[in-house]
């Protein structure tokens, strides 16, 4: 028998696949795994349920968090570019006290405007934001000082705080009030939130890692079997753990998205009690909820937690097989 001969049996053959059949039947291949996978977990509503469950709380817990920066970090802007330093005036303070220390601002680097208030422009902003108009009246002398209302332009806190000591010495000057304190706490606040939202972060995508690779675990045990005669077959690790990998993929992805609709519907019960609230604060607040740009991390990253502990369960596991 020659060698032409031999070539052309079937079973020595070889199929030449193009490049665009190769992806096609690889994308057929997942697509088929990850709609499997996906009906075995429709098959078993309860566990499955109960692990999304748990996977959608441990996700909403940093996500609130986030939000609740998010939200408050709107103050935190706003107050920001509104740095105004006011400089009460002594009663005895003379128009060339008053002329200097205005000449003294106008040369500074942080000051962006001045604005004088007289005492009787004073009583006059003070009866019409309090309503006790007729008090002030009945007042046989004005107890309100002069002041000057300072407009900053970005600046740090320690360069204000320099200031705000400079001006305190000037002739003339009783008081410089620079209502920056909250701003600090507000800032504190901020500040720890975020550090708190990373940390969240980091432990519970270890649960959710956890969680999945333990749903994965048992689906390995239930399946053990199969595993087997699948391995008898020839078939390889790839092609075993492929559909394990998918049901990760899924658990991480539908947990996400279930927590992605509780903050959603939790945003929705506290919009109407949060929108009066922030009315007193001004127009430009409002309550802000999770975004386009998070929402995409959420579910991705949840995702691919599901994936990653998918994949370390599998990893673990099919040693024994």
């Amino acid at each position: 028998m020659t060698a032409n001969t031999r070539s052309s049996r079937p079973g020595n053959s070889k199929i030449r696949l193009s490049a665009r059949q190769r992806v096609s039947a690889w994308l057929s291949i997942h697509r088929e795994c990850a709609v499997d996978a996906l009906r075995r977990l429709w098959q078993q509503p309860a566990s499955s349920a109960m692990t999304l469950a748990v996977i959608a709380i441990a996700l909403l817990l940093p996500a609130l968090l986030y939000v609740t920066g998010k939200n408050l970090s709107q103050f935190d802007s706003g107050l920001a570019q509104a740095n105004v330093v006011t400089v009460y005036l002594r009663s005895d303070a003379s128009q060339g006290d008053v002329d200097q220390l205005q000449q003294l601002l106008a040369t500074h680097e942080l000051v962006s405007t001045t604005r004088y208030i007289s005492p009787q422009q004073a009583a006059e902003d003070f009866a019409e934001w309090s309503g006790l108009g007729d008090v002030v009246d009945s007042l046989a002398q004005n107890p309100l000082p002069a002041s000057l209302v300072v407009q900053l332009d970005d600046a740090q806190y320690e360069a204000i705080v320099q200031l705000q000591d400079m001006l305190s010495g000037e002739p003339g000057v009783d008081m410089v009030q620079m209502d920056q304190l909250w701003l600090q706490r507000l800032e504190s606040f901020l500040s720890l939130t975020q550090r708190a939202v990373v940390a969240l972060i980091i432990v519970l995508s270890m649960a959710v890692l956890f969680i999945t690779g333990n749903s994965i675990r048992t689906a390995i045990a239930s399946r053990a079997a199969e595993i087997r005669v699948m391995n008898l077959i020839g078939a390889t690790r790839a092609f075993i753990a492929r559909p394990f990998l998918y049901s990760g993929l899924w658990y991480g992805l539908l947990g996400g998205a279930l927590a992605w609709v509780l903050l959603a519907l939790l945003m929705l019960l506290l919009r109407g009690p949060a929108t009066e609230l922030l009315a007193f604060y001004g127009a430009q607040y409002r309550l802000q909820g999770l975004g386009a740009s998070a929402s995409m991390v959420l579910l991705g990253g949840s995702a691919m937690l599901g994936w990653l502990g998918a994949r370390l369960s599998v990893s673990r596991h099919f040693s024994r097989f």
